[in-house]
């Protein structure tokens, strides 16, 4: 019991360091700014559903996957880093939609935004993709530490999606302005987050000290 106990803890603390809800806060403000707060909410709910399912199918099957397809993890990491950096770029470069057009637009903005880039790659990105398989590993762990693995994974982003919820609350202190200003600073954070993945990847792959 107390080492399916630590083995519990670990799986939280890996998964609460991966996911990082705290700072995923700022990214979803900056990739939600054009949407009212209802339309916030649905789309928090919607990105931490579609990113515990794209979740679960990496840890089901998604060692089969990349070994049948001959995709190394490294590989999967630069592509992961390559996606992540182009919306980066998008959050520091483009100009926000006006009032109108963000009202005109809101019902698909949400579904759109909750699926790219919240559900993925800003919560399920490359690294919680390689986490979960890894936590999951077919060679180490039983079925049912499989199972608990996909409870803790339920509980952590039960915590991201509380913290998404409490975002309305923070865009309403900071204003539209304000929220502009934080998408493009936490879009520059994000691209030096994504060209880190990548060259992680590539310092791993040339045997090279990281950075």
């Amino acid at each position: 019991m107390l080492e399916d106990q630590k083995l519990i803890l670990n799986q939280f603390f890996t998964l609460w360091a991966m996911l990082d809800p705290i700072s995923h806060l700022p990214l979803f403000l900056g990739a939600t700014t054009e949407l009212s707060g209802s339309e916030r909410r649905r789309a928090a709910l919607m990105a931490v559903g579609f990113a515990f399912f794209i979740l679960m199918f990496f840890g089901i099957a998604g060692q089969f996957l990349l070994h049948a397809m001959g995709i190394s993890l490294i590989s999967f990491q630069i592509a992961g880093g390559i996606i992540l950096l182009l919306f980066s770029v998008s959050m520091v470069l483009s100009e926000p939609p006006s009032a109108a057009r963000a009202a005109t637009e809101a019902s698909s903005n949400a579904l759109n935004v909750a699926v790219y880039p919240l559900g993925t790659p800003i919560i399920a990105g490359p690294g919680a993709m390689l986490s979960i398989i890894i936590l999951t590993d077919n060679n180490r762990f039983t079925l049912a530490e499989q199972m608990s693995t996909f409870g803790v994974l339920a509980v952590v982003l039960g915590l991201l999606l509380s913290i998404f919820l409490l975002g309305d609350v923070i865009g309403k202190f900071l204003g539209r302005g304000g929220i502009n200003v934080l998408r493009r600073v936490m879009g520059v954070i994000l691209a030096a987050l994504s060209v880190n993945l990548i060259v992680s990847a590539l310092a791993e792959w040339l045997k090279l000290p990281p950075i």
